[in-house]
């Protein structure tokens, strides 16, 4: 299905490099250039035992890999984004009751899978960017570069990493149990529960031939924040000098290095982008 005549995309570069070698990782990114969408995941880290999703390498890995594959599936031109994704969750959801080898109403909250993530739509001349979590987004253009999502909550991740580094084994699970029943709860993510896309938030921006954007998980966002050895801007320019794996390798580099003192829940994340340049 097109979108209305105006910009399209082309997709330069993309990557998903699991923080884990040898798996398939968390994160998941896609695209469909006839449709005008492209969108980074990046499914949440299991914090429980129980596995309603035995087939996967993991129920974050199942939920990315879930909502990347229905995302496929575009919306009308002209629909309302969260709308659009009041239906993806309400077929998300109808999927995990499906494979799920336990039944969903049984799931503790800190059992039950989310995923951050970013998804542009162009529509005519603009790009409508819906995100939840702590997925991003950087659009440069001739007036200057710009951050979408929810860049406060990577902030405070780093704080909420310090405060995790200083408690007991008992407390850090409890802290991760309650966090992920919250999310579940208040829908402050893509998820299974009955919140669907309430906290979905839409920005709308006009775009022109030449303007870029790189919709990435927040691991690969770690080289603005928490580490700032890149602005935006500077990310941007890296990524046009040497592309995303080279931008990944350096990411690697700074977590892997023993003398880091940024704290981290997890030291190697899952990083995973695509980028786009705008086309007329």
């Amino acid at each position: 299905m097109g979108q209305p005549s105006g910009i399209r995309f082309d997709v330069i570069d993309t990557v998903n490099d699991p923080g884990t070698p040898g798996k398939s990782g968390d994160d998941r990114f896609g695209f469909d250039a006839a449709a005008g969408t492209a969108w980074a995941l990046d499914g949440a880290t299991d914090v429980s035992d129980l596995r309603p999703f035995p087939r996967a390498e993991s129920g974050a890995a199942w939920i990315a890999d879930a909502l990347s594959a229905r995302l496929m599936r575009a919306p009308a031109p002209g629909a309302d984004p969260v709308a659009y994704f009041d239906a993806v969750l309400a077929d998300l959801r109808q999927r995990a009751e499906a494979e799920s080898a336990l039944p969903l109403t049984s799931l503790p909250g800190e059992a039950r899978p989310v995923a951050a993530g970013i998804w542009m739509w162009l529509q005519g001349r603009e790009a409508v960017f819906a995100y939840m979590g702590d997925s991003i987004a950087i659009l440069r253009q001739r007036s200057g570069t710009r951050t979408i999502g929810i860049v406060e909550k990577v902030e405070s991740e780093t704080a909420d990493a310090r405060n995790y580094a200083a408690m007991s084994t008992e407390g850090r699970i409890a802290w991760l149990h309650n966090e992920r029943r919250r999310s579940n709860a208040q829908g402050t993510a893509f998820g299974l529960g009955p919140a669907g896309a309430r906290n979905l938030k839409v920005e709308r921006i006009a775009v022109q031939p030449g303007d870029e954007a790189c919709l990435m998980s927040d691991g690969l966002f770690r080289l603005v924040s928490p580490y700032q050895v890149l602005t935006p801007s500077g990310f941007m320019q890296a990524l046009v000098e040497d592309g995303l794996l080279a931008l990944v390798r350096r990411l690697r580099q700074i977590e892997d290095a023993p003398d880091s003192d940024v704290p981290r829940i997890k030291r190697r994340d899952d990083a995973s982008g695509v980028y786009v340049r705008f086309e007329a």
